[in-house]
């Protein structure tokens, strides 16, 4: 898979609420946005994106049942709603119901798009496009891992459900990927 950028910690950086906005903001192709809500809002891996195709995504029911995975473990992910959305227009606009979510537009027009694509992709997306350093295609993966772990509580579930959700075999490995939040482990400590 493509080189990622990582921060001094050794990992790609999380997106915050407004470097999600100004990403969205910059897709003008439905494929984009797909591709760009995939990672940020299902957690999904380069290599997971580029495997996915449209037998696996149960638009009536809001999911997706991953094939190709690193583990190479399926698993189920819940589709949000604006990940429906953006599924739904790109659909739409490519008019395919069957085969890969998304091909290759350049080199190989209508094949599959390789993991190295998605990731250069995102590459792209954060260094040129916008000028970010410390983004890569994995910053969207630790974005949602990071997001779902701090609301999973408030859902009835634990750790161990994002450990699922992500498809991490342990439950460590989860833990690495949330980013720590200094203003809610100071406000945690008056709730108890």
């Amino acid at each position: 898979m493509g080189k990622q950028t990582k921060t001094a910690s050794g990992q790609a950086d999380v997106l915050d609420d407004r470097r999600i906005r100004i990403v969205l903001a910059s897709l003008e192709k439905d494929r984009d946005k797909a591709m760009f809500l995939l990672s940020v809002k299902a957690g999904l891996r380069a290599k997971e994106i580029a495997g996915l195709t449209w037998d696996r995504v149960d638009l009536p029911g809001r999911r997706l049942a991953l094939n190709v995975t690193k583990g190479g473990k399926p698993r189920i992910v819940a589709i949000a709603a604006d990940l429906l959305e953006a599924l739904v227009a790109y659909r739409d606009v490519t008019g395919r119901k069957a085969g890969p979510v998304f091909t290759n537009e350049k080199d190989r027009p209508g094949q599959p798009i390789e993991p190295n694509t998605v990731a250069s992709w995102f590459r792209d997306l954060y260094g040129r496009k916008l000028g970010w350093k410390g983004f890569s295609s994995h910053s969207g993966r630790r974005t949602f891992v990071t997001k779902v772990a701090r609301k999973i509580t408030e859902a009835g579930g634990s750790l161990r459900d994002v450990q699922a959700m992500v498809g991490h075999a342990n439950l460590a490995t989860t833990q690495r990927y949330i980013e720590t939040n200094d203003d809610a482990q100071r406000l945690v400590v008056d709730l108890i």
